[in-house]
Formats: structure tokens, sequence, C-alpha cells
């Protein structure tokens, strides 16, 4: 069964971009090896971007050609499950952001050079004979490498460049961004209090209360006979939290749960009832010991790795003089949308208010502008309508009003040209809620990716969405102004829905409706004896 992840669509979609907006994201080595064909001599004006040094192009081992953001958006597209990407409006953002990690990539590889790190002859060897170890594990997979390759010999040597490239970057990585124990002990020592409130934890079973003089009978009950027993005696259901954190109950009550196990702490007011605990198991980090043995002792480690690495490149940036250019037009606007903020986004608006609007006569759309950089506009207006430096300062109000107007303009000239585009159907429907043209595209789509969750009882994943839906569709269906063609899909789409949900009964109407509307839509007296043979066998059902 196809994966479905439209659910959580957008937030994974902004996962990716940030991911790669973070840090350096290194696929496996074995999906490393590079489409270029190195016979091939490649001008700076065919690549997308480049890094610099003192505002000159470096060699063309630092250039990034249009088939590497390519090939790594897929790679990120497949590790994150992603099945469905906008084209219009996220796409290019996804891309861009990819295209960030690989001018990251390239300054990394650059500091190496210049500092000379690499990995030795043997570090190679030993990376290479592990990938070719994988890939014997997989008969399948050893059978690909042999056709495609010829020989695994011979894959090792096509992916020997990669393989390098991964280990500088991790060699970079050790030599710079090290942390030593003195460290790990002096941040442990500033922030004990931060990191015991983030990952002190407690398994506690509870029994609760309405009013406090019950709990304390309760207490006195379970200290004679024990907390469960004198549940059991008093009829109450104890319930589990197996991961009670700090910060959520008063502090005298909260020491003596992470202060033992085996205790009962209680009676503990909470909103309008009281609660009694019996605390099974505690884990702290109230000493660096216990520290070095938690998951937060790595989330620490990893994070001070991280800001010592991005230090050092910044500086190195700095010193050196080293930047990047982007000069592929989409990817350098959509960049410009993506690292501004605040104020500084109205910078970003000027120049966008150029490209995307002709304001000789009177304020049009550019017809010659590509639909990736009209979409930054939009995007760029939403995030400008969402900073508060700009929103609570009515110096701005005029200038986010005008700007509000031509995301309008521009939002319809992406509808109009790409209607497939969900992400603008979306945000047509939210200004045309009345449209009826509008709504059909927009309900249509919806349906197309909620289906498999109906389908397939996941509906609680969607149910918000699918409240939108069957709301929308049901007012499509009674409109007066949708031509037939439409009507009749919309009513199918709800006799399917209903179908789908085991509610034959409102099926049924839908496709009485659908019978009136269009007679010769599909075969009707197959559709209403499937129906009816349904709920012969709910009735049966039933009657056991």
């Amino acid at each position: 069964m196809r994966k479905w992840f439209e659910k959580a669509h957008g937030a994974i979609i902004w996962t990716i971009a940030i991911a790669f907006v973070a840090g350096i994201v290194v696929w496996s080595i074995s999906s490393y090896v590079s489409s270029r064909k190195g016979s091939v001599k490649y001008n700076l004006e065919d690549s997308v971007a480049y890094l610099t040094k003192d505002g000159t192009a470096l060699s063309e081992e630092y250039w990034i050609f249009p088939w590497e953001v390519e090939d790594s958006y897929n790679k990120a597209l497949s590790y994150y499950q992603v099945s469905d990407v906008d084209p219009v409006f996220e796409a290019p953002m996804l891309k861009t952001s990819v295209l960030n990690d690989l001018i990251e990539t390239k300054t990394i590889l650059y500091y190496a050079q210049v500092n000379k790190i690499s990995p030795t002859k043997e570090e190679i060897n030993q990376e290479l004979d592990k990938q070719v170890a994988d890939i014997k594990k997989n008969e399948q997979l050893l059978n690909y490498i042999k056709q495609k390759y010829g020989s695994v010999e011979n894959y090792k040597k096509k992916i020997e460049p990669e393989v390098v490239k991964y280990l500088t970057i991790a060699k970079v990585r050790d030599t710079i961004a090290s942390v030593s124990d003195d460290e790990m002990k002096s941040y442990y020592s500033e922030n004990r209090e931060d990191l015991m409130n983030k990952y002190d934890q407690a398994n506690v079973d509870f029994v609760s209360f309405s009013s406090q003089a019950s709990a304390n009978d309760f207490i006195s009950e379970a200290m004679n006979t024990g907390f469960y027993q004198a549940a059991t005696n008093m009829n109450l259901s104890v319930q589990n939290y197996d991961s009670f954190k700090r910060g959520i109950i008063d502090k005298r009550f909260e020491d003596s749960i992470f202060g033992s196990t085996n205790t009962i702490v209680g009676p503990i007011p909470l909103g309008s009832n009281f609660f009694v605990f019996n605390v099974k198991d505690v884990k702290t980090v109230d000493t660096f010991e216990k520290f070095t043995l938690s998951q937060g002792y790595q989330d620490v480690l990893n994070q001070l790795k991280s800001d010592k690495f991005r230090k050092a490149i910044d500086e190195f940036k700095r010193n050196e003089n080293v930047s990047s250019k982007i000069i592929d037009p989409v990817y350098k606007t959509w960049n410009q949308v993506l690292t501004n903020s605040g104020t500084s986004l109205l910078n970003v608006y000027k120049k966008l208010n150029e490209m995307v609007l002709d304001e000789s006569t009177m304020v049009t759309v550019k017809h010659d502008t590509p639909v990736e950089i009209k979409a930054a506009f939009v995007t760029l207006v939403d995030k400008m309508q969402a900073a508060t430096e700009l929103t609570n300062d009515a110096v701005y109000k005029q200038i986010l009003d005008d700007a509000s107007k031509e995301s309008k303009l521009v939002l319809e000239s992406i509808y109009n040209d790409y209607p497939e585009s969900f992400i603008a159907a979306k945000k047509m429907k939210t200004l045309y809620p009345k449209r009826t043209d509008v709504l059909y595209n927009y309900y249509t789509k919806l349906y197309s990716k909620i289906k498999p969750y109906v389908e397939y009882g996941m509906l609680q994943s969607v149910v918000n969405d699918f409240i939108d839906l069957y709301g929308g569709l049901n007012t499509l269906s009674e409109a007066t102004d949708i031509s037939l063609d439409w009507k009749a899909e919309v009513l199918y789409d709800l006799y399917e829905i209903n179908k789908m949900l085991k509610d034959a009964t409102t099926a049924e109407q839908y496709l009485e409706k659908l019978k009136e509307a269009t007679p010769t839509y599909m075969d009707f007296e197959a559709a209403f004896n499937e129906l009816e043979t349904m709920k012969n066998s709910t009735s049966t059902s039933n009657n056991k």
C-alpha cells in the first residue's frame, strides 16, 4: 500500500528545509554516485551557485550544478518518505534549502583543502570495504550493483570520490568540533537545574479524587494495606504515567517524587482534582555521573559539537573572505525569502515587487516572471504579515496593506496558470470562499489527498480535513451555479465516501441524487445491489 503522509505534509516539508538549514545532511554513500559525466567541460554559467574567495569564483570543484540539486532533492524526499510536493510553492523552497546544504558542504571541503585535512588511504579502504560488506548482505542489491557496474570492484571505484568527501567532512568535524570532559562538566554545572527539568523523569501510578478528604482517606488506607490493595478496596482505577517530568506540580511534591522510589506522595492539587502518586521508578540527572548515563548527555554533546563546528566554519569564512553566490534566479529569490526576517523582509519585498509586478500604468502581474518567483512573492508577503516587528508598528501598516493586495493579484495569476497547485487552490479558497469553480478545484484535490485515510480506516488522522471536505462537497452538491459534470463528480464522491465508511443508507441517498442528475453516469443497478448487500450484511451481523 502506498505510504501517505499528507496529514503532516506541511510539517514534514518544513522539517526537511530545517534539516538542511541546520547543518550538513549526508545521505548513505551507496546513493551518492554522481550522475555527472566527468569528461564534459562545464562553464561557470552552467552552475546554479559557486563558492568565492575575495569575490572571485573558486575552481570548478566548488561549483554546484543543477543536477546536483535535483539529485540531493530526490534523495531527501525518499529519505523522509514524502510522496507529494507542491511543485509551485514547496519544491522551489526545498530545492533552495538543498542548495544551501550543498554550499555548506563545499565550504567544509574547501576548509579541508586549506587546512590539509584528508582521510588516510587506510581509512578510505576501510569505509569502502564496509560499504561492500553491507551490499553483500543484500543479494538483490548485490545483483543490481553487478548488473549496473559490471562488478563490485567497479562500483568501489565509482563511489570512492564520494567516500573521500564523506570521510573528509567527518574528519573536519572531528578536528574542529571536539568537546572535552571538562567542557561537559562546566556546561552541566552552569545548567544543572535546566537539565534536571528537561531530563528527570519518573514512572508513577496514580489515582485521582474530587476532594482532598477522599485523597487523605485513601492515603491512610494505603499506609496500612499498600497502594494497589487500597485502590482495590476503594474500587479506584489506577492509571500510569511512565514519563512524569518536573515543572508540572508544586516543587515540594516534585522533590518527594524524584527523591526516592516505592513512595506514596500526595494529596497533590492539580486543577480541580487531588492526586496520589505511587513512585515506581525514577531517573534523574542530579549529579554529573548520572547525567553521563542519560540521553541528555548525548544531546548536549551533539549541541556543543554543532556550536563549535558552526563557529569555526563561520570564522574560517570571515578570515579567508570565503562566500558563495547563487546565480539561479529562482533559488536566489527563494533564498532571500527563507533567510531574511523582521524588517529586513522589506528590502526583499522591494526587490521582488519589481520582479513580479508592472506598475507603469496600473498594478499588473508580469507574465514572463517564473511561477516559482511569483510563489516566492506570495510566501514573502505571508511571512511579512506574520512578522511582529512589522505588524506591531503602525509605520508599516500601509506597506502591509499594499503588499496584501498585490499578493492577491499574484496568487490569482499563479492559480490561473497552475490550478493543479494544491497550495494555490487552498489559498484561493480562503480568498474566495463562495466561488464555485475554486471550491470544486480545492475539494477535488483535498479528496484525492485524504481518500486513502478514509479507505483504510485512518479517518482519525485527518478528521479536521475530512469535516472540511464533507461539508464542502455537500455545499457544492446543492449549488445552483455548478455544471452538471461537476455536480455528478461531487455526488459520486459523497456516495463513495459513505460507502467506504460502511454507511450504505447515506451512500444510497447520494446514489439516488446522482442517478436523478445523470441517469447514464454509471451502472446504477449494480451499485444499488452492492449497497443492498452491505445493508443486509450489517443487519445480519447486528442480529448475531
